[in-house]
């Protein structure tokens, strides 16, 4: 999976496109197979750091989206694999 993060500075100059190991859904967790997605007004915020320049980093910048479900927690029972 590749990624832009917010790392240890903020600004637009400072993101970095890293490579990440996917992630496996923990109990109450959906994995999404991204098909498209965009940047909001809060991710803008985000990367400048006005957003809560004290969250805890490395962090994506990202808040809306839309996929296929392709894994699901344990503990999941509001949507299943494929929608």
């Amino acid at each position: 999976m590749r990624a832009y993060e917010v790392q240890e500075e903020f600004g637009i100059d400072q993101l970095q496109l890293v490579d990440k190991k996917s992630p496996e859904p923990g109990p109450n967790d959906v994995l999404i197979d991204m098909k498209a997605w965009s940047l909001n007004y809060r991710d803008l915020m985000v990367v400048k750091g006005l957003y809560n320049p004290k969250m805890v980093r490395p962090r994506i910048p990202f808040s809306d989206g839309v996929g296929e479900v392709i894994a699901v927690g344990t503990d999941v029972t509001r949507v299943a694999v494929g929608d």
